[in-house]
């Protein structure tokens, strides 16, 4: 093809045709950058399809990381849940009809259900961690996703914060009760059994209900947890499902 025009040039010249061969040689540059547009295209293009086929597979992997994300959060609000309820039911016990009523073995039960385990939502975030330090945040077009992808770490944060205020109280409820209840009796009420003898094996933990500091206690410890999940936990259920509603609509197949 070059030899092809190249000795059309040369004709061109030899016969004298000055004009013609230079209408001819700027025509010849236009087909040139014709085909180098051209190529730049179908160059982006193949590039374009690459990055769409990049972004696909990130969004196959975003949507199992967040389903398996909606799980852990969903039993995460129901351990809270029984933990409220335990504290609920320990701030109960301080009305004189109840009290009168009290086994030491019920109040073993709801200390355990109220202290015995932390709160902790501990989500898979590998995927999208990956994305942004990658710099391949650029590969998701839709930019209501993006801008939540970008959020996502940093909402983390503030549950966390909300997570060890939840802690510390729970860790003054504990401290009280080891101040004025017995561990001992407790752990043996819910059937596990140390071998030891103790002298205060047969005293019990009433005292904590006639302590307004203990009351005052799980009033927080009750009002952080609650507020946990109505200020952390369902908006952060809500981001996820908005953004698992996202991700199925960007998804091509």
């Amino acid at each position: 093809m070059i030899k092809f025009f190249r000795k059309i040039r040369q004709k061109l010249l030899s016969e004298g045709q000055t004009g013609k061969y230079l209408k001819y040689a700027v025509g010849e540059i236009v087909l040139v950058v014709i085909g180098i547009l051209i190529a730049l295209q179908i160059n982006n293009q193949n590039i374009q399809k690459q990055d769409d086929k990049i972004e696909q597979t990130y969004l196959r992997s975003l949507q199992n990381e967040f389903k398996n994300n909606l799980q852990i959060l969903d039993k995460t609000i129901s351990l809270n849940n029984e933990i409220i309820n335990g504290i609920d039911k320990l701030s109960s016990f301080f009305d004189k009809k109840v009290f009168d009523t009290l086994s030491q073995q019920t109040i073993s039960r709801y200390i355990v259900q109220a202290t015995a385990e932390e709160i902790y939502f501990n989500p898979s975030t590998g995927v999208v961690t990956e994305i942004i330090s990658s710099g391949n945040l650029k590969l998701v077009n839709n930019q209501e996703l993006k801008h939540k992808l970008a959020a996502f770490v940093n909402k983390l944060e503030f549950i966390r914060h909300q997570e060890e205020e939840v802690l510390r109280h729970r860790h003054m409820v504990e401290e009280m009760h080891v101040q004025y209840g017995n561990v001992g009796r407790m752990f043996s009420d819910i059937g596990a059994n140390f071998e030891w003898e103790s002298r205060f094996a047969n005293t019990t933990s009433f005292d904590l209900f006639k302590s307004k500091q203990f009351e005052n206690r799980l009033f927080l410890f009750s009002g952080t947890s609650i507020a946990t999940n109505t200020a952390f936990y369902q908006p952060m259920k809500d981001e996820i499902n908005a953004i698992l509603k996202i991700i199925e609509k960007e998804l091509t197949d």
